[in-house]
């Protein structure tokens, strides 16, 4: 399993790792197979023994659902008010085409995912000082708060670049 090591190097690195939350509507808070349980009760090899049953806790992992544009969250996207941490725009996204010069519409979390990627980068970029534990804290405040949200989300919220680029918070 290359997966776990991956995992636990890139937390002792303090690196954020953002994932789609999923596309088939289930709420990830119930889902056995899922990213946050993988990490829990591990073998490690370290220093040259095996350490069982110690449970890393991945708090660099972001989970990121999918809204439509009226801010609801899509039919399709999963959802977690304890593991996935706020929505973006992922339903009827302008997407490159495989032909030039034209564009296709597309839905999923997938589409949700890149645009939280990108604003954590540009906020390392903004705030250099910051750990990744607190430039996760500015992007959960910095969500657009909606009532669609808030009980299948952390945040309770969707993305707001603005805001997390130092724009103003709403508590």
């Amino acid at each position: 399993d290359f997966i776990t090591p991956l995992m636990k190097k890139l937390r002792l690195q303090e690196s954020i790792l953002v994932v789609a939350a999923g596309n088939k509507g289930l709420d990830n808070d119930s889902v056995v197979n899922d990213l946050f349980v993988h990490f829990t009760n591990l073998q490690f090899v370290e220093n040259n023994r095996v350490e069982n049953n110690r449970t890393y806790v991945m708090d660099n992992i972001i989970e990121v659902a999918a809204v439509n544009q009226a801010g609801q969250l899509a039919r399709f996207s999963n959802f977690g008010q304890t593991k996935v941490m706020l929505a973006a725009p992922g339903k009827g996204v302008n997407s490159c085409s495989s032909l030039p010069n034209q564009f296709k519409t597309k839905s999923g979390t997938s589409f949700s995912a890149p645009q939280v990627a990108a604003t954590l980068a540009m906020m390392f970029v903004h705030f250099p000082f910051d750990s990744y534990s607190q430039i996760i804290d500015r992007l959960r405040l910095s969500v657009d708060l909606l009532p669609s949200l808030e009980s299948t989300t952390i945040s309770g919220g969707r993305l707001n670049i603005n805001r997390a680029l130092g724009g103003e918070f709403v508590l």
